[in-house]
C-alpha cells in the first residue's frame, strides 16, 4: 500500500510540474522505478542519457575564493556525462564542483540513501546535498576504481554537515527537502580528474 501511495503522489507531482515547468519536466522530474519481487527498490532520479539533464548542472569552483581550478559537466553521447577538469592549488584553491538545483525541493524520504553509477580515475570524490539553508552542505565521499564502473550507495547517515569545507554541528540531512546536489573533488588531489556518471538515484534496503 505504501508504494501505491508513493506512486500516486509522484504522478500528481509530475502533473503539476509539467504544467508549470514543461521544459524542466522533460528531464529533471523523470522517474524510473525498478521493481524487485513486487516492491519498489530503486529510483533513477537523474538519467544522463538525456542531454537536457546534463545541461542542468553548472560549475562552482574555487574561483569563488580566488582559486583557478576548472571543471565542466559534459554529455558523452553514449548515455552518460563526465565531470572533468583540473584541480590547482594556486591562490589557496584546491576544489572543483558541479551543481544542480531543485525547485521545488526533491523528496527522497521514502528511500534509504543516494545511488550513483560511476566510472572514475581512482580518485576520491564527494556528493553535496543542501536543504533550505545555504550555509550548511551535507557531504558524503567515495573512492573510485580506475576505469571501472561502480554502483555507489551512500546512506543518509553518511552525509555529514559541513560549512566552507569544515565539519560543523547541525541537524542531520533532511531527505524530504533536497534543494541542491553537487559532485565535487577536493581532498588535496591536485591535477586532472575525470568522473563519468550514468545516473543518480535513490535506493531502499
Amino acid at each position: 500500500m505504501r508504494y501505491w501511495i508513493i506512486g500516486a503522489i509522484v504522478l500528481i507531482g509530475l502533473a503539476v510540474i509539467s504544467a508549470r515547468f514543461p521544459g524542466l519536466a522533460l528531464y529533471m522530474w523523470r522517474q524510473n522505478v525498478v521493481f524487485r519481487n513486487g516492491q519498489t527498490q530503486e529510483w533513477v532520479m537523474i538519467d544522463f542519457a538525456d542531454e537536457k539533464a546534463v545541461r542542468a548542472w553548472y560549475p562552482v569552483n574555487d574561483g569563488v575564493m580566488g582559486g583557478v581550478s576548472e571543471s565542466a559537466f559534459t554529455a558523452t553521447g553514449s548515455g552518460s556525462a563526465v565531470f572533468g577538469g583540473i584541480v590547482r592549488f594556486d591562490n589557496n584553491g584546491g576544489f572543483a564542483t558541479v551543481q544542480t538545483d531543485f525547485n521545488p525541493a526533491r523528496s527522497m524520504q521514502a528511500y534509504d540513501g543516494l545511488k550513483l553509477q560511476v566510472r572514475g580515475d581512482g580518485k576520491k570524490y564527494g556528493v553535496y546535498l543542501r536543504n533550505e539553508t545555504r550555509r550548511v552542505l551535507y557531504q558524503a565521499t567515495f573512492t573510485t576504481e580506475k576505469d571501472t564502473w561502480q554502483e555507489i550507495r551512500l546512506p543518509w547517515s553518511a552525509f555529514v554537515p559541513t560549512s566552507f569545507g569544515r565539519q560543523v554541528t547541525a541537524p542531520p540531512v533532511d531527505p524530504s527537502a533536497i534543494r541542491a546536489m553537487s559532485l565535487l573533488i577536493e581532498f588535496k588531489q591536485q591535477g586532472p580528474f575525470k568522473l563519468e556518471v550514468k545516473h543518480i538515484g535513490a535506493f531502499e534496503e
